[in-house]
């Protein structure tokens, strides 16, 4: 699927959620830690849209590995699949933020020196990822920041905030 040169600039593709990913390694390794990806379509009910973007990013993040035709769950992806949610969020995170995944890595780094960024200061952030910014994709990277416990919107509504200093 991914290619080694793909893997240093990962982008969360505007529609894919945490738990897009996450079900992804958890049907995988129900199934044994080995399945053809059409059979794990038909598990999870995924669109034919969202799953291969999904495995994209579970392979990037080297939780799955792609090779002749099957998908095998990593050491990593059994760790995760096996965790307790708040382990599970830890060791995502830790792999988010070490691949540099964007642009939830942008705004984590940037959060970390200013603590705060406006709405607005947030859109143009992501605005240097994706081509087309709407209200959709906004929510989609604040959904991964605060399922990450990375960065959340302030209660009301103005500014995101960092929500941790560090990784571990």
């Amino acid at each position: 699927m991914l290619k080694e040169s793909d893997k240093k600039h990962l982008l969360i593709p505007r529609d894919i959620l945490p738990d897009h990913v996450i079900g992804l390694v958890e049907s995988l390794y129900s199934l044994g830690c080995s399945a053809d990806p059409m059979h794990i379509g038909d598990i999870t009910g995924e669109s034919i849209d969202v799953l291969p973007k999904a495995i994209d990013v579970a392979e990037a993040l080297n939780l799955v590995k792609y090779e002749n035709g099957y998908l095998r769950i990593t050491d990593l992806g059994k760790k995760i699949a096996e965790a307790n949610p708040k382990k599970l969020r830890k060791m995502l995170r830790e792999a988010i933020i070490s691949n540099k995944v964007e642009p939830l890595y942008e705004v984590y780094m940037t959060l970390k020196e200013r603590k705060t960024l406006t709405k607005e200061e947030f859109r143009e952030i992501i605005e240097k990822h994706y081509r087309r910014v709407n209200n959709e994709i906004m929510n989609n990277v604040l959904m991964w920041g605060t399922y990450l416990g990375l960065f959340k919107l302030s209660e009301d509504d103005t500014q995101v905030i960092l929500l941790s200093e560090s990784i571990t």
